[in-house]
């Protein structure tokens, strides 16, 4: 059990199928869980491999401290190559996978594609780089930045709330969007049917 909450916790990406036989088991994964639980962390599943990453609940106090949390800089172009490596190739049918960091169908993007955003200046976007390719949440690949392994930790909750602010950004007036705001500050969400009469 050891080995595989240390594999776990460094694996750069997800400890595929079939390599640690303590995952493939019912009761010794469930053992794992129980050991990471009791540290603050969690087992995740990720398109049938296996990684570690914080629970939900800690991951919350860990904001509210202001512990480990992107500088804004930082996640403005985290967002941008969000946006153009996966939220708009999904949105057009283009990948598969249920995670940020399945790269079928992802379309890397270069500091140059990013740059077009007037915003953020090359300078500006080339450190930020820098910053998230060492933290993993982002992965060069020769000339083109694709997702990073870091992203694989997120929980579903975590995970979740990022498509959703990705769609508060590029469509904030939608009507999911309006749910989605009336959700998170606990207001009715306006009523936009229209009456035929």
């Amino acid at each position: 059990m050891r080995e595989a909450i240390g594999a776990l916790e460094i694996v750069h990406g997800v400890v595929p199928p079939g390599v640690l036989p303590a995952l493939e088991d019912l009761a010794l994964r469930k053992a794992i869980s129980t050991r990471l639980e009791d540290c603050g962390r969690t087992l995740i599943n990720v398109e049938g491999g296996w990684t570690s990453g914080y629970r939900d609940d800690v991951a919350d106090t860990l904001v509210e401290s202001g512990l480990g949390v992107l500088p804004v800089g930082d996640r403005a172009v985290l967002v941008l190559l969000l946006l153009r490596t996966v939220a708009i190739p999904r949105a057009r049918g283009n990948t598969t996978g249920e995670t940020w960091g399945n790269t079928d169908g992802v379309r890397g993007t270069s500091i140059d594609d990013l740059a077009q955003n007037r915003n953020i200046s090359k300078t500006q976007i080339k450190d930020s780089m820098s910053r998230l390719c060492s933290s993993g949440l982002v992965e060069r690949r020769r000339s083109l930045l694709f997702p990073g392994p870091s992203l694989l930790r997120l929980t579903s909750k975590r995970s979740a709330q990022m498509w959703e602010n990705l769609l508060l950004l590029a469509a904030p007036a939608s009507l999911y969007a309006q749910a989605v705001r009336a959700r998170r500050t606990g207001a009715v969400p306006p009523d936009n049917t229209l009456e035929v009469g």
